[in-house]
Order: structure tokens, then C-alpha cells, then sequence
């Protein structure tokens, strides 16, 4: 059976398009759902669970494109809105995030060496890095699984809520 370190580095998505990722619904795991690993025009598929994660840190890499990207316009823009110019600022609505320099295994991580004590048992801790944001992750196990081609795959869009639609 392979170590969580060893399954990364043989699963690695370097370079890969990050199109999804957040707590399951059931909210113990943490999951990241990554497309065209070895680059265009590869379709594949894959998904990373990042089982009991402890800990996870979202910070976003934009500085002050972050601020300047808020309008809904960069939501309709990129390639599902062909019709409409690119704005000038981060394109959310290519959703997807370059994973370059992409994932790193943290052999002797702080937060991981914290949670080892904390539960008493061995944790895991990483760091993906792209080209708009960076996740520090702290978990018990993975599990990965191929979903297949992306016109196979179904997921689905997430869009903002209509902001003449909240009522203050």
C-alpha cells in the first residue's frame, strides 16, 4: 500500500487546472477535483479526498487584482461568455486555478507535527500553490480517484447570488 507521500508524488498535478475545492458536505474531508493534468488538451479527471482534515488555510495570491476583480462582470467573463470582452482583472469565470508551482508534501510540517500530538496519531501536511491562491492542508489520510473524461464528467456551475435579490 502506498504512503500518503508516495501517492502524491505519483498522482501529482503539477501544472494540472484545479476546477473545485472544499469540505465535503459531510465536512470531515476536504476535497480537490483537478482536469488536464499533463496539460491541454488532456481531459482527465481526478479527485483528491484529504480525509479528516484538521486544518485548512485559503489565502488568495491576486494583492490588488483581488479588489479590482469583485464585480460579477469577472464571473460572466472567460470562456463560457465568449460574447462578452474580458475585463480588465483576475478572471474568475475561467474556474479554474493553474496548480503551479502546484502541490508540495510538508515532511516536517509545523501544523502537521501540532495534530500529531493534539490527536496522537500521524498527520499529513501540504501546501498547493497557483497562480491566484494558496491552501495549506492538515489531514489523517487520502484517497484519490479517477472520474474520467471531462465530457464525461458532470460538475456542475456555481453561480453569485443576484444582488437585487437580498432583501436588507
Amino acid at each position: 500500500m502506498n504512503s500518503v507521500k508516495e501517492l502524491l508524488e505519483r498522482e501529482n498535478f503539477f501544472d494540472a487546472a484545479i476546477v473545485r475545492h472544499g469540505f465535503t458536505d459531510y465536512i470531515r474531508d476536504y476535497e480537490i477535483i483537478v482536469a488536464a493534468r499533463s496539460g491541454p488538451p488532456n481531459t482527465d479527471v481526478h479527485k483528491y479526498q484529504f480525509v479528516g482534515c484538521v486544518e485548512a488555510r485559503y489565502k488568495t495570491l491576486l494583492g490588488p487584482d483581488f479588489t479590482k476583480s469583485l464585480s460579477d462582470e469577472f464571473v460572466y467573463s472567460g470562456p463560457d461568455y465568449p460574447e462578452k470582452p474580458d475585463p480588465d482583472g483576475f478572471i474568475w469565470g475561467v474556474r479554474f486555478a493553474e496548480a503551479y508551482p502546484g502541490l508540495t508534501y510538508l515532511e516536517n510540517g509545523e501544523r502537521a507535527a501540532h495534530w500529531s500530538r493534539a490527536l496522537e496519531r500521524p498527520m499529513h501536511e501540504i501546501l498547493i500553490e497557483t497562480n491566484c491562491f494558496s491552501l495549506r492542508l492538515v489531514f489523517a489520510d487520502l484517497r484519490y480517484a479517477f472520474l474520467g473524461h471531462e465530457p464525461d464528467v458532470a460538475l456542475s456551475k456555481d453561480m453569485p447570488i443576484d444582488a437585487g435579490t437580498i432583501e436588507t
